[in-house]
């Protein structure tokens, strides 16, 4: 059943804030925002105390123009918390990078043109990552390495928002509610590795995992929608399948609507970090003859839980 609910908090947008060491530029979206003067290499902690601020303030942050080297993406990402490792990024796997274990090559050639990477060119429908473990990553750093000529670009949605939008009675509903994801296929709708073919049709009895479906976050206090993945196996845990679908459905409708986005057009040496808790993302496709290679680190964050 659904937790008891108390009164109804509200949140104002993102305050102004009088940062000392960098120059934060608000998008003109509920989220995103430019970060000027940031030195991933020498930040002090001051510095990287206002940039981890705006970053919880605005949900995505970009830093234009930079010029960081593979080991200083990860020594950032280091000072920052916990690394996760995606199972596609360990060493023999197919977005393993040739140094760093860290980091996951996110590409669909290498520099030469041969296929490399992991994903491939196609487009990636709206998503948080590696949702299949209890401690999902809190966010991660996503630096542009090739781009191609055209397409490729990736998009956010706001989380808190669409929350803050529902119907006062769905949210009543919602509120305190798990939403069961399965655990067997990736968001190509290829078997994980270590999976099966389920051998019934029932999604409520598929391998999976169990989040709040609105979920509070861990640092700011908000409730965002927590949806994962588009996909047909999801359920609301304790509602008749058709119902679950129903309300699913609507969110996913939400989740589409342009008011809550904001879009990262990809320039060369492009460095943004995301968070992953209140966020969903997806991405362009682009010519399966063009390259696109990136470079991400992610950072464990915490168990998902729900605050009335």
């Amino acid at each position: 059943m659904p937790a008891t609910r108390t009164a109804a908090r509200s949140f104002a947008p993102p305050p102004k804030r009088a940062f000392r060491t960098i120059e934060v530029i608000p998008s003109d979206a509920s989220i995103g925002a430019d970060i000027v003067g940031f030195d991933f290499a020498g930040a002090s902690d001051a510095m990287l105390a206002e940039m981890r601020q705006a970053w919880l303030d605005h949900s995505v942050v970009r830093f234009r123009g930079t010029r960081v080297s593979d080991a200083d993406q990860v020594a950032f990402t280091a000072r920052l918390g916990e690394f996760v490792k995606h199972p596609r990024q360990l060493k023999g796997e197919e977005g393993a990078h040739p140094e760093f274990e860290e980091i996951l090559v996110i590409a669909n050639a290498d520099d030469s043109g041969k296929p490399a990477g992991t994903m491939g060119n196609s487009e990636c429908r709206w998503h948080s990552d590696t949702y299949i473990v209890d401690r999902p990553p809190s966010g991660a750093i996503l630096k542009a390495v090739r781009l191609p000529k055209a397409g490729g670009n990736t998009y956010f949605c706001d989380m808190y928002a669409v929350y803050n939008d529902l119907p006062k009675a769905l949210k009543r509903d919602l509120d305190g509610r798990m939403i069961q994801l399965d655990t067997v296929y990736d968001g190509a709708m290829r078997v994980r590795k270590g999976m099966a073919e389920p051998d019934t049709r029932d999604i409520r009895l598929w391998p999976s995992i169990r989040h709040p479906i609105v979920r509070t976050h861990g640092e700011t206090g908000r409730n965002a929608i927590y949806l994962a993945a588009e996909t047909k196996s999801a359920w609301i845990v304790g509602l008749p399948l058709d119902e679950s679908a129903e309300i699913i459905a609507q969110l996913w409708e939400r989740v589409a609507d342009p008011k809550y986005h904001w879009t990262q057009h990809w320039q060369t040496d492009d460095i943004i970090i995301w968070d992953n808790r209140c966020l969903k993302h997806r991405r362009d496709g682009w010519a399966a003859d063009d390259i696109r290679i990136m470079h991400r680190t992610t950072i464990r964050g915490e168990r998902p839980h729900f605050v009335c």
